[in-house]
């Protein structure tokens, strides 16, 4: 494992050493240690449900060269773990304080950078570190940080880990634009504000999450990929004033243990029976300039669908949905797709590509988004002809399957 993270950073020709810390219980976690000449500051990268793909590996080469000391730790590793969103979850939150208490031994100003699910780890190490004193010279940056529970099904309400309630950290947040969870972000830091944190917010425009590893990155994403070593080396100087604020953990605060699975990625893209509440009827702008009140399509069923051109998955169940709709050709049933805040030029592009039988919505504000509680892209509602919602599903469905035709059928003639 140890000469296989070797040769992947030397190949990325960056000055690197290994490290093996003790965090307890006879486990050693191995850190890959980007090295900095006469280092300004010190960045522990924990993994997400990711690891640390190449892109991170990237990043953290080129903050190194900018006088930035790395680390990389192979948590999963430490515990055999597989890299997933439930083993992220695994991590021993005590073992994740005696690693940053390591990092901190010489005084260096440290910074704890973490990516989606990884941000779970990185508010319980800085709460599990606080339990020995309070952290100073240190802070956070959290990049399209994911610190739901569990993605929420259609119509629920997210419910967040409680440690993002009682951070009281200077924490940075980076958000791409081009993602369901920047319509959240407003909650998000309200909630890290409820525990006395100092939060500021980067929104990175026209990219999508992860877009500094992935491997469909477009080349805006992979143009923003550049400026992001540039971008966080940028937060943390200007974070610094910040990072000897007087802390300490809110009263009788404790680190949460509870650890809840989110559903299997099957369970998710299904349609299933709709038990949350009823949301108030969707007014939105067509491509052509109309305003479509959802009361008009009483009487139909109507399966509403929350989609965008740079989700795959969306684009992937498309074809499907027009099927769907000529198969039903003549009965008491609708589609209508509303898109994710994209300007109304770029969809129409899209749509010549892609031609579509149904009506396609706009929400440049993200009203509907935040309204009928959309966590992921794609869901879907499936309302029947009094306008209830009787199904729901996020991810990508084949629209045209026998099951779902039986399925709007029986709605359509009860």
């Amino acid at each position: 494992m140890r000469g296989t993270l070797w040769l992947v950073l030397w190949l990325l020709c960056a000055p690197v050493w290994a490290l093996t810390v003790n965090v307890g219980d006879d486990t050693e976690v191995e850190v890959a240690v980007l090295a900095a000449e006469q280092p300004l500051a010190r960045v522990v990268w924990l993994p997400s449900e990711h690891g640390h793909p190449e892109g991170v590996r990237r990043v953290a080469q080129a903050l190194s060269r900018r006088g930035v000391e790395v680390w990389l730790p192979d948590l999963f590793a430490a515990w055999f773990l597989s890299p997933s969103p439930s083993a992220v979850n695994e991590i021993p939150t005590a073992a994740l304080g005696r690693l940053l208490v390591t990092a901190r031994r010489d005084g260096r100003p440290l910074f704890v950078v973490a990516e989606d699910r990884g941000a779970l780890l990185a508010v319980r190490a800085w709460q599990a570190t606080q339990q020995a004193g309070p952290l100073r010279h240190a802070g956070l940056i959290l990049i399209n940080p994911n610190l739901y529970v569990a993605t929420p099904v259609p119509g629920q309400t997210a419910r967040y880990w409680p440690e993002a309630e009682r951070l009281n950290a200077p924490v940075w947040v980076m958000q791409s634009e081009l993602s369901p969870w920047r319509w959240r972000l407003a909650d998000l830091v309200s909630r890290l504000e409820r525990g006395d944190s100092d939060v500021f917010v980067q929104l990175w425009p026209g990219v999508r999450d992860r877009f500094y590893f992935r491997p469909d990155a477009f080349e805006r994403e992979k143009q923003a990929a550049r400026r992001l070593p540039d971008a966080i080396a940028r937060a943390m100087a200007v974070m610094t004033p910040w990072l000897d604020r007087p802390r300490a953990l809110p009263e009788k605060a404790e680190v949460a243990t509870a650890v809840s699975t989110p559903p299997a990625k099957d369970a998710r893209a299904t349609l299933m029976p709709y038990t949350g509440p009823q949301f108030p009827p969707l007014t939105l702008q067509t491509l052509d300039g109309r305003t479509l009140n959802m009361r008009e399509l009483r009487g139909k069923v109507v399966l509403v669908n929350f989609w965008a051109s740079w989700c795959p998955p969306c684009v992937h169940e498309i074809p499907s949905m027009v099927a769907l709709k000529q198969a039903l050709a003549g009965q008491p049933f609708e589609i209508l797709a509303i898109n994710l805040a994209e300007e109304k030029p770029a969809v129409e592009a899209f749509l010549k590509e892609h031609p579509v039988n149904f009506p396609v919505l706009l929400d440049p504000s993200g009203t509907a988004v935040k309204s009928w509680r959309v966590f992921a892209y794609p869901s879907s509602y499936v309302l029947d002809r009094d306008g209830r919602i009787r199904y729901a599903a996020f991810g990508a469905l084949d629209w045209n399957s026998d099951q779902v035709r039986r399925l709007m059928t029986g709605l359509i003639r009860p």
